[in-house]
């Protein structure tokens, strides 16, 4: 009997080990809220002073190229007192303490309360150094929370990387989008292809296009603001044509693209947000368009991703063709 008591003895031991692992392993909630929800813990006292007005001058600012203000993220505040658990699985956390005696410091933390979770803390002794350290950080600051946005949706769209589309565009331009199968071919040339994925909400039509082209390249000038345009121009006018007679997608002339240069996985594309509308059409939207050298081939390749939704806001449907066209891989 003493045998066999010591053998269960000897048995349940592992078995004890397993189930207290199991325990402690952590298993975090996904992360709550809406894509450029941004979540500002900080008492009111300082919110409504210089470290608040810190937060709100960079993340509340107007995103560029949309024909309707939009801010970069939508900032939701609450005090310390009041973040309590149902606030800790938000995506995007900025927590701002004001500490007599703290010394400066910044951190950046990631799935602290929920999977794919940013959170920013930031530890000051006044709530002037607070904003001071906020202010000088604010390009960084930016930075983390859109690549992260970026980054959730590339995790994402990823189940498409095989996708038909994906292998389309793989044997016609020799490079790879993730685009889902819910993109279909609207218009197609040699040198151009135009995909669409079409759907409505509350009877009012949502519309995410990605047109792709290439032409060789010549010169850098072909990266100037107005030779891209130009391009650009040219392809919508001969193939992206609208319902009513003589109509075609253009470039709105009064808006200057918004241009700047970004790095892609050591790739450099040109980036430029701009507006688009139909001659001799009633419609218009914003668009996101990558341009960079294919120096193998000589050539330069244009990702285009345009935005149609009348009715509704449009700075995370562009998001979306950001991050889409973001996934590109040769």
């Amino acid at each position: 009997m003493q045998a066999i008591y010591k053998f269960l003895i000897l048995l349940m031991v592992p078995f004890s080990i397993v189930s207290c692992e199991e325990m402690n392993e952590r298993v975090l909630p996904s992360c709550t809220g809406k894509s450029g929800d941004l979540l500002i813990v900080m008492d009111s006292l300082y919110y409504n002073h210089e470290a608040g007005d810190a937060v709100k001058q960079i993340f509340s600012q107007e995103q560029d190229g949309l024909p309707q203000p939009e801010p970069l993220f939508n900032i939701i505040q609450v005090p310390h007192r009041s973040f309590a658990r149902i606030f800790h699985p938000m995506r995007n956390v900025i927590m701002v303490n004001v500490e007599e005696d703290a010394k400066m410091k910044l951190s950046v933390r990631k799935e602290v309360w929920a999977e794919s979770q940013l959170v920013v803390t930031i530890t000051a002794p006044t709530g002037e150094l607070a904003a001071e350290t906020i202010n000088k950080n604010a390009a960084v600051l930016l930075d983390y929370f859109n690549d992260k946005e970026i980054a959730r949706l590339h995790a994402k769209f990823r189940v498409n990387a095989n996708s038909k589309n994906a292998q389309l565009l793989d044997e016609k331009f020799g490079l790879s989008l993730s685009l889902d199968e819910l993109y279909t071919v609207a218009e197609e040339a040699e040198d151009f292809i135009w995909m669409r994925k079409d759907k409505t909400a509350g009877g009012h039509q949502i519309s995410q296009n990605i047109m792709i082209y290439t032409y060789p390249y010549v010169s850098d000038s072909t990266f100037d603001v107005g030779q891209l345009v130009a391009k650009r121009n040219y392809y919508t006018e001969k193939y992206v044509v609208g319902s009513n007679e003589g109509s075609y997608m253009q470039s709105y002339k009064e808006y200057v693209p918004i241009q700047k240069e970004v790095s892609l996985n050591g790739v450099y594309l040109n980036e430029l947000r701009g507006l688009w509308h139909m001659h001799r059409d009633f419609m218009g939207g914003p668009f996101i368009n990558y341009s960079l050298v294919d120096e193998k081939n000589n050539r330069v390749i244009c990702i285009d991703g345009y935005v149609y939704s009348p009715k509704f806001d449009k700075r995370e449907f562009l998001r979306e063709q950001e991050a889409l066209i973001k996934t590109i891989t040769f």
